[in-house]
């Protein structure tokens, strides 16, 4: 966005519900921060004797179009009905065009290039919501459907980004995009389910039919999957954010919808997100007010009852392409906890304003949770060095490798395994040569060729780097892969964990197979699909290894602990442990399998990074 004037301011029983658990945690953490957020005008500060609220108000004339020629001294801003005075005070243009001097790079290649993309400046980023629950499946399902066909194809600038959602789209499946044909082929998947409930899209609706009230569950499903949505939003960027509700209003609303209403509205605008609703219906149509007008209204969004909704649609975008940041500092300050009313006019007439109707303030115990929910947002270094064993989207790899040192009774030893990476480019006539080279300082430990049943070789303590080469049958370089391995020394430690193995059973008879076989293969890849079925076996060293108490438990990607793993020792007279881990429970997303073990004042852990796909 653009500033044209003014001065900028300022156990597996717990497994059950890991599912359920971890898409909370995504939907309320998945969007990653702008990398620079200097240049992002500020949410709502609130400090002890210093508070700066910010408003954005999007002024329009009677046709519609926003007003760009206001001046700090045609506003009057009001808090419960006391006039504040304006201390800061911006227009920010923002009309889907790139800015003169910018390199156009306008494919969307990544979530991660996505969240970047929406922190510019110069970036609209809406996201067009589809209440199947609450569009009838045919007149206004089409109606809606053929609008938004060409709403998608036309009303958006080059460096727009927009994304889809419906009620049961989780968070990390929201895929943003400037592509216009993408958006819309998507448009043409969209159907409206009110008051169809077979066949059921998931386990969800499956347990919404044991019930009576389907009703009132899917319009609690919408609101959660909303106040997700805007949640998600606001951690991709501080901007003016927009949500495009298409719905015809809920049904069978519980008796507290009120408040559960409220939370929404409160979530929006901490989240700088306005709310617009269009009903598919058309003008006339409804019979009673709907509960999302005061959401659209408090939002700074609008309520459209029209029987034109590529106009209505429009009106999105054109609203969306320029407002004034209006920031002061209320007196006395605010720290109640309370909602605190707000109002802006405009002197000149004629005119309609735009603007959420308030805040919240936090109260002292609201700051202190805020800040200790900081302070456990912080990753701990080994959590985030395990994490950092995870393939990037972006990665490039022709095969994944897998390398760890343990203490053999005869000494230590590193062992070497790898696969063909999933999802590497096809050429099946390829060969794939792996080879390593091992090294402590100018020492070679281990030169040689990795066979595809992997290698192992004797080593000695300390920290040691291995490079992994892959040719091709006609010898040219394919990839190469550095790391280094810490090899423990028996003589030094008290207590310690080998390097997990983990091994993969896709059925039973690869089950079977890992059962009889201890000499079997361990799976290099990190990557899995909920199907699988993983075991990771480990051993226990040194002097308190037999008395140690070992404790395994799935960690979100996050450092959120979700639930104890069972954990049995395999021989015992060797201290070998072994985790038996279905994923058909687990949700999709990254995880941590956390290995720990304590005897005495000994405690040592390691951890396994996992990513579940689908």
């Amino acid at each position: 966005m653009r500033p044209r004037t003014g001065v900028c301011a300022l156990t597996l029983v717990g497994l059950f519900a890991l599912s359920v658990f971890a898409r909370e945690q995504q939907q309320q953490t998945s969007g990653q921060p702008p990398s620079d957020q200097s240049q992002q005008p500020p949410k709502p500060i609130f400090r002890t004797g210093a508070e700066l609220v910010r408003v954005d108000a999007v002024v329009l004339d009677r046709n519609g179009r926003p007003v760009t020629s206001l001046t700090q001294a045609d506003f009057e801003l009001q808090e419960g009905g006391v006039t504040q005075e304006i201390r800061s005070f911006q227009y920010v243009e923002a009309d889907g065009q790139p800015d003169a001097d910018d390199e156009l790079s306008l494919t969307i290649r990544s979530r991660s290039h996505a969240a970047m993309e929406a922190a510019k400046d110069n970036v609209r980023l809406f996201l067009i919501f589809w209440d199947e629950y609450h569009i009838g499946q045919m007149m206004s399902a089409n109606r809606a459907r053929s609008s938004l066909a060409q709403f998608v194809r036309t009303a958006f600038g080059p460096t727009d980004i927009v994304g889809f959602m419906d009620p049961l789209t989780p968070i990390d499946a929201i895929q943003f995009t400037r592509d216009r044909l993408e958006l819309f082929e998507r448009t043409r998947r969209l159907i409206g389910r009110s008051g169809v409930y077979v066949p059921t899209r998931s386990a969800v609706e499956d347990a919404q039919l044991q019930r009576g009230d389907v009703e009132r569950l899917r319009s609690e499903v919408t609101v959660s999957a909303l106040k997700s949505a805007v949640v998600h939003l606001g951690g991709l960027r501080d901007g003016r954010k927009s949500i495009i509700l298409i719905s015809e209003g809920l049904r069978g609303m519980m008796r507290d919808g009120q408040s559960v209403m409220t939370d929404l509205i409160r979530a929006a605008n901490d989240n700088n997100t306005a709310i617009y609703v269009l009903d598919p219906r058309g003008f006339g149509t409804q019979r009673f007010p709907s509960m999302f007008e005061p959401v659209s209204a408090d939002t700074g969004g609008q309520y459209f009852r029209s029987n034109d909704l590529l106009q209505a649609m429009k009106q999105v975008v054109t609203q969306s392409s320029g407002f004034y940041l209006l920031g002061y500092s209320p007196a006395p300050n605010p720290m109640d906890g309370k909602f605190h009313k707000i109002r802006v006019r405009v002197k000149p007439s004629g005119l309609d304003v735009r603007a959420r109707s308030g805040y919240w303030a936090p109260s002292v115990s609201d700051m202190e949770r805020a800040r200790a929910k900081a302070a456990d947002a912080v990753l701990p270094p080994d959590v985030q060095r395990a994490l950092t064993e995870l393939p990037s989207s972006t990665a490039h790899r022709s095969i994944d490798l897998w390398a760890g040192a343990s203490l053999d009774p005869a000494g230590p030893t590193v062992r070497v395994s790898w696969v063909p990476r999933a999802g590497a480019p096809a050429q099946p006539k390829r060969t794939l040569n792996v080879a390593a080279v091992a090294a402590r300082d100018s020492l070679i430990v281990f030169e040689g060729p990795i066979a595809a049943e992997g290698a192992a070789f004797r080593a000695i303590p300390g920290p040691l780097k291995l490079t992994v080469t892959v040719t091709d049958g006609a010898g040219e370089l394919i990839d190469r892969d550095v790391k280094t391995i810490d090899v423990p020394d028996p003589s030094a430690t008290a207590l310690a964990i080998g390097a997990p193995a983990v091994f993969r059973a896709q059925n039973a008879l690869e089950l079977r197979t890992l059962d009889r076989s201890p000499t079997a293969i361990p799976f290099a890849g990190r990557e899995f699909v909920r199907t699988d079925r993983l075991f990771m076996r480990f051993t226990v060293y040194g002097a308190g290894a037999a008395t140690a108490k070992v404790t395994t438990r799935i960690i979100s990607q996050w450092g959120k602990d979700l639930a104890e793993l069972p954990v049995t020792r395999r021989a015992p007279d060797q201290n070998q442990y072994e985790i038996d881990l279905p994923l058909s429970s687990v949700a999709r997303g990254d995880f941590l399998i956390a290995i720990g073990a304590e005897a005495g004042s000994e405690s040592v852990r390691t951890f396994v990074p996992i990513r579940v796909l689908r």
